[in-house]
């Protein structure tokens, strides 16, 4: 099986993508045990915006705004009223205390009663704990609102002009790329090697970013890039790259009919850069993600970024993508395809991921946690000089004082979590990321069943994140983000094209058997096959997952 036909194996795995970050004020108390009486001074740094009111300057005020971006322009919306319900609540007397949320149907909120210090406000699995007094919680999205999904979509392809495959390879990939619609599917289906024109061949139609396939409509605006990628050999490394797109005339998808994808493939432009990726430096940390991690894949990819050369809405496929390994520095030159406008842009990622054996659960040998260092810029920054860990690894990680690198129980259902700043760089925020793992076969499946940001180096876990019995996992990642602010925007990843990561992780924590049972979790996660949060959705997260499941 090559490469690329096992990416389709995990395409439709949900790709959950969220930001991080909390009060920046909590930098300032970052060792404090928040569980132990204190005096916090009044915050009224923000009372010339109407961050504070007068009347109570403890009082939370944010928003819940939907950014979304088609075709045609960039909109707003107040946030789904599906989505979950914003709760709050802080640490008091060995417990929780909630505390009091106000909606308004313009998407704003306000904690009424919220404490002088840290509080925690909680969506579902995810939570920010903080101490600001104003908090964004906007979403950003690429596509129309009023999109419509279907289990399944019968489609047929008639193309010519169709480009050589590997040799031997029997399977035509190609991509159907929507901004409007927020799309990228992947179609494939076995075509005899040498095949370069094709009438009307049934094609599996299958989404790359959500469970089920979008339907395109073109009376809402809907079009179709259909692309077609090649793998191109550069003596020490190949990488595979858009070669040819056609674009279909207006069409609709149904979930019944079939629809022929019609065109002729035609080459699209090509554009060079050139990389100089220091690739010993981000190596160099792998003992700091873990002591028992080992080299498992590094990764460069050039994606675009629709509409916008400063933002990043969603993922509309690669430009190119590789898949490298070794720790000597490397210099390349890429010729790629871009088949798209002008108005749109390029951002470059690199990764350095490292599977952490320590996470595998008794007679399993794949799977489990991974530690990553991660790199994304606009590509003409990329491109200017040597790419090097701009952020590295938090270090020291312990769970109530002893050191969660090493397998433990833990004495609680609601520990501490600390750990020490990074080497290098001074994080925006940190994303505190608990799995619970399980074993399906040979394989140790991590769940998330929560995900903490803070600006501090510790968090408590709240009550109801952990069972009793059940075998755990934790994973720290600093951001970098050079031109947001993680402090009050916990969710602005979705909209970044420069931001750094890195990991560490820790060994099995159990939790301890015999105490009174925590609150039933709402729902069961799904396992966890989706991109490092904070960075968008890509090729090169896919094929990782892929190379998972055959290893």
């Amino acid at each position: 099986m090559s490469l690329k036909r096992s990416l389709f194996s995990v395409l439709l795995s949900s790709l959950a993508l969220v930001g991080c970050g909390s009060g920046a004020a909590g930098q300032a108390d970052e060792f404090h045990d928040e569980r132990d009486p204190i005096v916090f001074p009044e915050d009224t740094s923000l009372a010339a915006d109407g961050g504070v009111d007068g009347g109570n300057p403890y009082e939370v005020r944010g928003s819940r705004v939907m950014h979304y971006r088609v075709d045609i322009g960039d909109f707003t919306e107040p946030m789904d009223p599906f989505s979950p319900n914003l709760k709050a609540f802080t640490f008091s007397d060995g417990g929780t205390r909630p505390l009091t949320v106000q909606t308004s149907p313009d998407g704003t909120f306000r904690v009424t009663d919220a404490p002088a210090g840290r509080y925690y406000l909680q969506l579902g699995t995810f939570y920010v704990v903080s101490f600001s007094r104003t908090m964004n919680l906007d979403r950003y999205d690429l596509g129309r609102r009023d999109r419509v999904s279907a289990s399944s979509i019968p489609v047929t392809v008639s193309a010519s002009n169709i480009g050589p495959r590997q040799p031997g390879e029997e399977y035509l990939y190609l991509e159907a790329i929507s901004s409007n619609l927020g799309s990228a599917a992947s179609l494939s289906t076995y075509v005899p090697e040498g095949t370069t024109a094709v009438d009307k061949l049934p094609m599996d139609y299958s989404s790359m970013i959500s469970t089920e396939p979008y339907l395109v409509d073109a009376s809402r605006g809907d079009r179709l890039y259909v692309n077609q990628f090649a793998v191109r050999d550069a003596g020490t490394f190949s990488y595979t790259t858009l070669d040819r797109f056609f674009t279909p005339g207006p069409l609709s998808l149904s979930p019944t009919v079939s629809t022929d994808l019609s065109g002729t493939f035609q080459p699209a432009p090509q554009y060079t850069a050139r990389f100089e990726w220091w690739r010993s430096r981000f190596e160099a940390y792998q003992v700091q993600v873990h002591p028992q991690s080992r080299p498992y894949a590094q990764w460069l990819s050039i994606s675009p970024t629709p509409w916008s050369s400063t933002s990043w809405y969603g993922y509309s496929g690669e430009l190119m993508y590789g898949n490298f390994s070794g720790i000597t520095d490397l210099v390349a030159n890429i010729t790629y395809g871009n088949p798209y406008p002008f108005s749109w842009g390029t951002v470059a990622t690199i990764s350095h991921r490292f599977q952490v054996t320590a996470t595998l659960l008794p007679g399993t040998t794949t799977g489990g946690l991974y530690g990553v260092l991660s790199d994304t810029r606009p590509l003409s920054v990329a491109t200017a000089g040597p790419i090097a860990p701009r952020i590295t690894p938090p270090w020291d990680l312990a769970v109530d004082g002893r050191s969660a690198q090493q397998a433990l129980t833990l004495g609680s259902l609601t520990p501490r979590i600390t750990w020490k700043a990074p080497l290098v760089g001074t994080p925006s925020a940190y994303q505190v990321r608990i799995s619970r793992l399980a074993v399906s076969g040979t394989r140790t499946d991590p769940y998330i069943v929560a995900t903490l940001h803070t600006t501090s180096t510790f968090v408590d876990v709240p009550p109801g994140i952990l069972q009793p019995g059940q075998k755990y996992a934790v994973n720290v990642s600093a951001y970098l983000t050079p031109s947001a602010s993680f402090a009050t925007q916990p969710y602005v990843l979705e909209s970044l094209v420069d931001i750094a990561s890195a990991g560490t992780v820790s060994s099995v924590l159990s939790a301890p058997a015999g105490l009174a049972l925590a609150p039933e979790p709402l729902f069961e996660p799904e396992p966890s096959f989706e991109p490092e949060p904070g960075i968008k959705s890509s090729r090169q997260y896919l094929m990782r997952e892929s190379l998972a499941v055959q290893h």
